[in-house]
């Protein structure tokens, strides 16, 4: 059947659904920036609210861009979750045929097990809860109970499946939906060009970048100490509870020559460090970084990427040999011979980025995110 017939069949079905997160737009965050792709993208073709908690003590009801989103009142955040007293009755309220419930958020587990709302559940699963043991041993009773009751359970990568103990339970409910990005933001245009080329004059030819939180499971440390063996310069762009710990650490070692660390730089400056530097890092250590949107972003401006070979969507993104190169976390060593063999062969790099930004083309859209989506929710009403 030709598409424009499908689309025009998706088109007439008509259903509800509730998103519920912990905050939407224009609060910033990685789930954030998600929701808000994934309402653009589904909600001309289904009926669509939007359940988050609110930054002050009122709840309010407000359009945005064309989706209608309910903000609870928050009285505070324990656990870095926010307390909210009325998020089980505005869930049972706002029901919907599909309720879509984004994880880790302990204020919406809890309260769908509370409210028991109307409709057919599913979880965006966007990561397992690593760095609170504690609580995620506590927790996890609950989440399995919650999980239990979801129909459909979406996940960015089948790799965090494979090495997650609670999906693994899970895998027939699983459907792999990888995270999509916004392409016509990393179109290069000639101001960015221009920012890129008084960039490389500034720093070199030969530069690896960085750009993330300063905070200890990115594995900024070993990057920073690969970066002795390695013949370029390191551009490190971020801010966090690292940053100090960091900036000492390439003084004690004598990389100032070597390393540049900015806390922060404009949207301009961002893309064309990313269309200036040679290769892009993401060094990671952890299951923390779940996914890591930002190889996302240096692939979809034809940057290649070495990253860390991790149990997560970071090896699903990113094809050792194929749109950059794979390292063993942790490893200072073979972090710098990866880098230094980009370095080395710029024909090498031109390739892989290529490669990369037609792979994003291809997977990693948040159109196809949207699409993808959709089609799971029509197949649940249909």
């Amino acid at each position: 059947m030709p598409v424009r017939e499908i689309r025009d069949i998706i088109s007439t079905v008509n259903f509800s659904v509730l998103q519920v997160g912990k905050y939407y737009y224009p609060y910033r965050g990685g789930m954030e920036t998600y929701l808000l792709d994934l309402c653009q993208g589904i909600k001309a073709r289904a009926d669509l609210k939007v359940l988050v908690a609110n930054t002050s003590r009122r709840t309010v009801r407000e359009m945005v861009d064309g989706v209608e989103v309910v903000r609870a009142g928050n009285w505070g955040r324990i656990f870095s979750t926010p307390l909210c007293p009325s998020f089980p009755r505005l869930l049972r309220e706002n029901a919907a045929d599909i309720i879509t419930i984004h994880h880790p958020n302990p204020l919406a587990t809890l309260s769908y097990l509370k409210a028991s709302p109307a409709g057919r559940m599913t979880v965006v699963y966007h990561s397992d809860i690593v760095k609170q043991k504690l609580t995620e041993l506590l927790y996890r009773p609950l989440l399995l109970k919650f999980l239990d009751r979801a129909e459909k359970i979406s996940v960015t990568s089948p790799h965090y499946i494979e090495g997650s103990p609670i999906l693994l339970r899970y895998r027939e409910k699983c459907v792999v939906i990888p995270i999509g990005i916004d392409l016509s933001l990393f179109e290069e245009t000639e101001e960015i060009a221009a920012r890129a080329r008084e960039f490389r004059r500034i720093h070199g030819e030969r530069t690896v970048l960085f750009i993330g939180r300063m905070t200890l499971y990115k594995g900024i440390e070993y990057l920073v100490k690969a970066m002795e063996t390695v013949d370029g310069k390191l551009l490190v762009v971020g801010s966090g509870e690292r940053f100090d710990a960091l900036k000492m650490m390439v003084i004690s070692h004598g990389l100032e020559d070597r390393v540049a660390l900015m806390s922060s730089v404009s949207r301009t400056d961002l893309l064309a460090y990313l269309r200036a530097c040679s290769v892009f890092c993401l060094p990671s250590i952890s299951r923390n970084e779940a996914f890591g949107i930002v190889q996302l972003e240096a692939m979809a401006s034809a940057r290649p990427v070495v990253s860390s070979r991790l149990d997560t969507g970071i090896t699903y993104s990113n094809l050792d040999g194929v749109t950059g190169l794979v390292v063993p976390p942790r490893d200072p060593g073979s972090l710098a011979r990866a880098l230094n063999r980009i370095l080395d062969d710029p024909a090498l790099g031109e390739e892989m980025g290529r490669r990369g930004r037609k792979r994003v083309e291809e997977e990693f859209t948040k159109e196809k995110m949207a699409e993808r989506t959709y089609l799971m929710y029509r197949e649940m009403v249909g």
